[in-house]
């Protein structure tokens, strides 16, 4: 088996940069000599680089500031973003100055962390490529290569999230003492990454000729089969602003043809060379790191002193991580899971029944998400592994149904989890995906193996939709085919508008929790409109009378029980228009309708826990887009700008302090005040 490369404490080589990226920091103690031309030394300096992005695996999950889960103590991590009060300021980390958490969502605001990285790749290329280096050929190349391609990576990252950024090639003092670097064009910065992919190409070495971990050819096709996309999409590709600029690309569409054929190249590398397959099972790439169906990974071992490495799994963390918890997944992330037999819930012949909602549902929910009565394994602290029954529910003591029909109150899940009886989560499910049933995990000690950055579910999704949108739809179908298929779903068979609406939804489904859908709803230009979903959960009412030993009822039990379950669903629509709240003084209209191939349904939502976070949902309202919207869930509307890309949110805004120091050379993205 392949040496491993554990990319961990080598991050440490280089300073925090509290700064911003306008500073220059000198190689630590050893020479730049020494460095640049020892074959060991060189790779440690390039290994510290590949953390440009650090993994997901924080409390502050991404996924907690999409419509897929929320964070119930992200107040200064995930919950300004969701409700819409995200500013230039707020983002800042409180490590320099601003309210930001340090150490959580540093996934998203990466402008500081990014440009930091690319000065030191810059530093290494010019050593490299104008001094010259004593390092062997073979090291020198390959470590060029991975050079080139982290800067490539790093700069994807940068317009996903902010458009058109800085250009910088080469290390910041040969720029001079004044800042002057403007923006450049969308368009150019894309341009700028694909020379970067050629020449790393072009140096790297086979997948089989490389440690695990370390990128590689095939990492480049991966990587520019997911550029190609974000390039092609409305939100960077809009017919209505054909010249682009530095908030989006010119118009063509033949951006889409270029995405189908980034697409095509790393598909084939599995399809047609056999490089990788998917794996047999839907969690085996990330239980295993020899996993198939990764193309580029971190890799990760279990030990301590890792802080907040593994607080994603808060709830899983001792039974309960004595009321900490991290991730809920959404009732509207519930919703979109088909059942086995490929219709939503709510379509005619599901066969969902709303006494027992989780049975029948796509195998990729029950490996996803945890709920109340799922039967589930962990390890503790001693090593024994468990059997249990997730405790996701409210206990009443000494109650009877009867006393609910009298009204009586129910406890209330606005205080921490740990102070009450029986609640290890106030959204009634947890997350599963990710965890790692027979390795402890707690605050320190990570629990699991790999992260993929790429693997080969992502690179067929492209591939379909990118097809899609090429008039390719059965190769669009044979795609989604492929992915569902590993789980035993249905095939899809549908055309058109319809056809979309699963191309979506398999995005959704297939990657979900996987740092996708905050960007894909996005470059879709549908945010203002899933995202304005409230939060919402689930809560199952288990009722014990007497003694705890006594009989308990609760969901999903035998017929004889079923009427006395009461179990609490979605947000309230009742007969109204909208579920309307109060969101930071603002009244917000939310979800009414479920739109789905070409029909609609009006989804009864029950009565759900909406006082699950302090802050509700929001994402700004800016209108309606002529993009095919697929699930689409009618809002009502307030009125706004022409273009949803204007508005903030669909980018992220510049730190204010870099706009700062640069005297506002730097332009700020639209909606954001300076």
């Amino acid at each position: 088996m392949k040496k491993i490369l554990y990319i961990l404490a080598a991050a440490a080589m280089l300073a925090a940069c509290n700064d911003g990226f306008l500073d220059k920091k000198p190689l630590d103690k050893l020479s730049e000599e020494a460095v640049f031309n020892s074959d060991a030394l060189a790779e440690s300096y390039i290994n510290a680089i590949y953390t440009v992005l650090p993994d997901p695996f924080t409390e502050g999950n991404i996924g907690c500031i999409s419509d897929e889960g929320f964070f119930r103590y992200g107040g200064t991590s995930t919950r300004y973003i969701a409700d819409g009060s995200m500013t230039p300021s707020s983002i800042i980390p409180q490590d320099e100055g601003g309210p930001a958490h340090n150490t959580r969502t540093t996934f998203l605001n990466i402008w500081n962390r990014a440009y930091e990285y690319i000065y030191r790749l810059n530093y290494f290329l010019r050593y490299v490529e104008e001094k010259g280096s004593a390092m062997t050929e073979e090291g020198k190349n390959r470590l060029t290569g991975e050079a080139y391609f982290l800067r490539a990576w790093a700069y994807t990252n940068l317009i996903e999230r902010y458009g058109g950024v800085v250009l910088v090639d080469k290390p910041f003092d040969d720029l001079g003492a004044e800042f002057t670097n403007t923006r450049a064009n969308f368009d150019d910065c894309v341009t700028f990454i694909n020379e970067d992919l050629d020449k790393a190409y072009d140096l790297l070495p086979e997948k089989n000729a490389t440690s695990l971990g370390r990128v590689h050819k095939d990492c480049v096709l991966a990587l520019r089969s997911r550029l190609t996309l974000i390039v092609a999409s409305p939100l960077f590709n809009d017919p209505s602003f054909p010249d682009g600029g530095i908030f989006r690309g010119a118009y063509s569409k033949d951006k889409w043809e270029d995405a189908f054929k980034a697409a095509k190249a790393i598909c084939d590398r599995a399809d047609v060379d056999g490089a990788y397959t998917l794996d047999d099972t839907y969690d085996g790439f990330w239980r295993d790191e020899n996993s198939p169906e990764i193309i580029w990974g971190k890799y990760f071992v279990q030990s301590s002193g890792q802080p907040h490495k593994a607080q994603l799994l808060y709830s899983l963390m001792d039974f309960g991580g004595g009321g900490w918890e991290s991730f809920n997944p959404t009732q509207a992330m519930w919703l979109d899971y088909e059942m086995k037999n490929g219709k939503k819930i709510f379509e005619e012949g599901s066969g969902y029944d709303p006494k027992r909602p989780f049975k029948n549902r796509d195998p990729r929910f029950e490996e996803c998400i945890i709920y109340p009565t799922k039967i589930y394994k962990w390890t503790d602290k001693d090593g024994g592994l468990n059997e249990t029954e997730l405790q996701l529910y409210l206990l009443y003591e000494n109650t009877e149904l009867a006393d609910f029909d009298k009204g009586k109150p129910e406890p209330s899940t606005s205080k921490k989890a740990s102070d009450q009886i029986h609640i290890t989560n106030t959204g009634g499910s947890g997350l599963t995906k990710w965890y790692m049933p027979d390795r402890y995990i707690s605050e320190s000690l990570i629990g699991n193996v790999v992260y993929p950055w790429f693997r080969l579910g992502e690179m067929y999704l492209n591939l379909a939709e990118a097809a899609y949108m090429t008039g390719k739809e059965d190769v669009c179908r044979e795609y989604l085919t492929k992915v569902r298929a590993r789980v035993g779903m249905p095939p899809i068979t549908d055309a058109g508008a319809a056809l979309w609406d699963e191309v979506v939804n398999e995005r959704r489904i297939e990657l979900a929790f996987e740092a996708f859908r905050y960007f894909d709803t996005r470059r879709w230009k549908i945010a203002t409109t899933y995202e304005n979903v409230p939060f919402a959960g689930m809560r199952t009412c288990l009722l014990q009378k007497g003694s705890k030993t006594d009989t308990i009822y609760r969901c999903v039990q035998p017929a004889n029980l079923v009427n006395k379950e009461r179990n609490y669903y979605w947000t309230n629509t009742k007969e109204s228009d909208a579920y309307i709240s109060s969101n930071n003084g603002r009244n917000v209209a939310y979800l009414v309708n479920y739109v789905w191939k070409g029909k609609t349904y009006a989804v009864d939502y029950g009565e759900a826990c909406l006082t699950i976070s302090p802050t509700q949902k929001w994402f700004p309202n800016s209108g309606r887009n002529n993009y095919p919207e697929a699930g689409n869930l009618t809002c009502t509307n307030t009125p706004g700008i022409e273009n949803p890309a204007d508005y903030p949110n669909y980018l992220m805004p510049i730190p204010q302090t870099e706009i700062d120091k640069t005297k506002k050379v730097i332009e700020q993205n639209p909606g954001y005040v300076y």
